[in-house]
């Protein structure tokens, strides 16, 4: 047998409709909860994901002084730099990089062009780099030019961990642009 439901004056008048609202209110509310829990825990993966492994001890082996990939730093706390700092590597790129070189792979009705070539190799303890070559897709003059010059470059001041100079990679941009007067 059918139980009756108990109607307050106003839904014989036809105003029926607060009750869903209140219902639909409620769930909106369900659902924001629950999308702002499922939020914090996509953060909370991500920044566990992202958070960098601890740095292996810093090993006084020869191996460091080694052109070799073993033992090589992928994040240390003191990047390796160029002697002198920025000021000097802009200088020695002014001196020793070739800006045309670009111009024998472009058509000539180029007006504008900019291509920034990333150079990855490594300093070892020493200072000494190895292992050159440019990692992303650029004209191939681009490549060599710029590949050419980081050899040209010299020893590095190395890169430091714990206190201690170590082997590890460098990612260095060189932007080559060329633009019609």
């Amino acid at each position: 047998m059918p139980t009756a439901i108990p109607v307050w004056p106003g839904a014989r008048r036809g105003f029926n409709f607060i009750a869903i609202i209140f219902n639909f209110k409620a769930q909106i509310t369900l659902m924001k909860l629950m999308l702002l829990s499922f939020l914090l825990l996509i953060v909370y993966s991500i920044d566990a994901q992202e958070t960098a492994p601890p740095h292996p001890p810093v090993a006084d082996s020869l191996s460091q002084y080694s052109k070799d990939t073993v033992g090589i730093f992928q994040i240390v706390e003191v990047e390796a730099s160029f002697p002198g700092g920025l000021p000097a590597w802009k200088k020695f790129l002014e001196k020793n990089l070739n800006p045309n070189v670009p111009l024998k792979d472009l058509p000539r009705k180029t007006k504008y062009f900019e291509q920034t070539a990333i150079c990855q190799f490594i300093v070892c303890k020493d200072g000494t780099i190895c292992d050159i070559k440019v990692v992303n897709n650029v004209l191939p003059s681009i490549k060599k030019e710029v590949e050419r010059v980081i050899k040209l470059s010299g020893n590095w001041k190395p890169a430091e961990q714990d206190g201690k100079m170590v082997k590890a990679y460098r990612k260095q941009p060189v932007t080559f642009v060329v633009m019609e007067e």
